[in-house]
């Protein structure tokens, strides 16, 4: 039975090299538990999901069908919620040049390390397994064309972070990643700590860094302190999709079971039909000779082929002959009902919209949310809210390893770029409510709000600030003239105002219509 990840804590103070082996170890126990079932879901969605029965009638036909809807459900969160990248955009109603340089640089710098292969790379593991680990560091081997800092993505299975149980903000105290050389044996654990990394052979000894020296052991050098972290943070960031640390389907598993349970034993049911025991009375059927090996002849009952003709005659006593197959009366229209239903149950708990037709019944609100639309919408928001404070404590570490490395230049405005100066932006573009938002857009403006409060307020550009540097004056060049409009028409005796929904430039999900299913349960389009 799947739980949730366990959130891995220490309560020291500080980290260093006299502890920080303890807490390693300490750590490892619950990161096994988590790694079983991180592989388990990982394998499941894959489609390697178990058959829960044994089946003890007709053993000769054993069907094991897997309907695979835990990849469908990741498949679906995997392009809708993480369809597009992350992007950065600009903090604030400023309009700093300088830090608009830097916020642009610092995307580029973004699309340098492929953050759109990234993003799919993180958002598997985390919607199969609910968390995911990032590692960000200088790049030392910088050259025209790549990034100042590496992004890699790292396996949850050999990954994790430690958080703080001493703080009360909670912070990451310790990143670890591991591997095992089947060489020696060894297993070589690399340690992140804000101050330091430490490079650990086994759980028992630091193998980097200088050696320390005491009086009880001051020749041996046997203990090493660890090196430096340039970076001053911990550079592997841990992503969630929830607090609960879930699957996307994970709740679902005991209903998937299930559902494979029902497919197979119907494909079963099929079969054993199509392959049925045949039941005959008062039938005759020739026999044939057969010759063994040791000369002697051996009579047996020629059962008919598949395909020929039987004629039988009713016999003298008034017996009369049978030939039936033994099937079963089953109720195939009904399984396959039942089977259906709960399929769509299953996807419906996932919020994974319906893909029936829709065609002749409502459009806008009440189709949105008969399709599942609005509750996909309202989960990926929820979902957002945490994603965003990953990305957050991720770009810190960025901004960091950016100021660390030597080949940026002095006066790269990227340098001078704080947290408090960004914000993730991520665009879920559905064009069923695209023209919504036009029309959004269009009435806001014309009744005096600035570009500015309605880019922020309606989620339709990946960069905001960028669109009211390049549009506002135009908008505002717009707005004076609508105004100036009104003004006239109130001179000329009118209210000043124009028909309602004159601003409208096209339909949209308001222009709802009467017949509804959501409305009167009723369809004049049958």
């Amino acid at each position: 039975m799947q739980t949730g990840r366990i959130v891995l804590y220490t309560d020291v103070e500080e980290i260093t090299y006299k502890n920080v082996i303890d807490v390693l170890r300490n750590a490892m126990t619950d990161h096994r538990v988590n790694a079983a079932r991180i592989r388990y879901l990982m394998e499941y969605d894959e489609g390697n999901q178990p058959l829960k029965r044994k089946k003890k009638v007709r053993t000769d036909i054993d069907c094991h069908c897997v309907d695979n809807v835990a990849n469908e459900i990741t498949e679906f969160w995997s392009s809708f919620g993480f369809g597009n990248p992350i992007t950065l955009v600009q903090t604030g109603d400023t309009e700093d040049k300088e830090i608009a340089e830097g916020v642009k640089n610092l995307n580029k710098q973004y699309n340098l390390v492929k953050i759109k292969t990234k993003t799919q790379e993180i958002a598997r593991p985390m919607l199969i397994g609910a968390i995911c680990n990032v590692l960000i560091d200088v790049n030392t081997e910088w050259k025209p064309g790549k990034a100042y800092f590496t992004y890699d993505v790292l396996n949850p299975m050999t990954s994790f972070v430690i958080k703080s149980s001493y703080y009360a903000d909670r912070r990451t105290m310790l990143g670890v990643t591991f591997r095992h050389d089947k060489n020696s044996g060894s297993t070589y654990y690399t340690c992140y700590s804000k101050d330091s990394r430490y490079e650990i052979r086994d759980m028992n000894k630091i193998i980097n860094g200088d050696a320390v020296e005491d009086d009880a052991n001051k020749w041996k050098h046997e203990e090493r302190s660890g090196e430096k972290n340039p970076l001053g943070v911990v550079p592997i960031v841990e992503y969630f999709r929830s607090y609960d640390r879930m699957g996307v389907w994970e709740r679902q598993i005991s209903e998937m079971d299930n559902l494979n349970l029902m497919i197979s034993d119907f494909s079963n049911d099929v079969d054993q039909n199509t392959q049925a025991i045949w039941h005959t009375n008062d039938v005759d059927f020739p026999t044939v000779e057969e010759k063994n090996e040791d000369g002697t002849v051996t009579e047996s009952v020629r059962k008919p082929k598949s395909g020929e003709w039987m004629q039988t005659y009713t016999a003298s006593d008034g017996k009369t002959p049978i030939v039936e197959a033994l099937a079963v009366n089953y109720d195939y229209e009904g399984m396959l009902k039942n089977i259906q239903v709960r399929r769509q149950t299953i996807l419906q708990k996932c919020n994974v919209p319906q893909r029936n037709d829709n065609s002749g019944g409502s459009t806008g609100v009440a189709m949105s949310d008969a399709t599942g639309w609005s509750h996909a919408e309202a989960a990926a928001s929820k979902q957002q809210m945490i994603i965003d404070s990953c990305k957050m404590e991720e770009v810190e570490v960025v901004l960091a390893a950016i100021n660390a490395s030597s080949y940026v230049p002095q006066d790269d405005p990227m340098r001078k770029l704080t947290i408090a100066d960004l914000e993730p932006n991520i665009k879920r573009q559905k064009t069923y409510e695209m023209s919504t938002k036009v029309n959004a857009m269009a009435t806001m403006l014309s009744h005096g709000f600035s570009i500015e409060d309605t880019t922020d307020s309606i989620p339709f550009f990946d960069d905001p600030s960028k669109v009211c540097s390049r549009s506002g004056e135009g908008v505002r060049k717009y707005q004076e003239t609508i105004y100036k409009t009104n003004s006239q028409n109130a001179g000329e005796g009118g209210d000043g105002e124009k028909e309602p929904n004159s601003e409208r430039t096209m339909q949209d999900l308001s222009d709802q219509i009467s017949n509804s299913p959501l409305i009167d349960k009723s369809r004049t389009d049958k």
